[in-house]
């Protein structure tokens, strides 16, 4: 998953999500080249999910039918 900028640039390509004891792992690569490990503690979470709001829980239902129709758009084109 890669999380870019509203100019298209890479700021973070994560690899993984682990779940390590009682903390979330996130791992990958900030600005393309530079590895990072993060770690994300039950608190943290929770401070997270005080940044949610309904107006954006009601769009994740569309939000991810859109991601998933765009990616199985792409397959065909990666695959030739």
């Amino acid at each position: 998953m890669k999380l870019v900028s509203k100019d298209g640039i890479e700021m973070m390509d994560i690899r993984s999500l682990e779940l390590q004891g009682d903390v979330l792992v996130v791992r990958g690569k900030v600005m393309g080249s530079m590895p990072t490990t993060i770690h994300l503690r039950p608190e943290d979470l929770w401070q997270a999910w005080g940044l949610v709001t309904w107006r954006m829980v009601l769009a994740l239902p569309r939000l991810m039918w859109m991601g998933y129709r765009r990616s199985r758009a792409a397959a065909p084109a990666a695959a030739k």
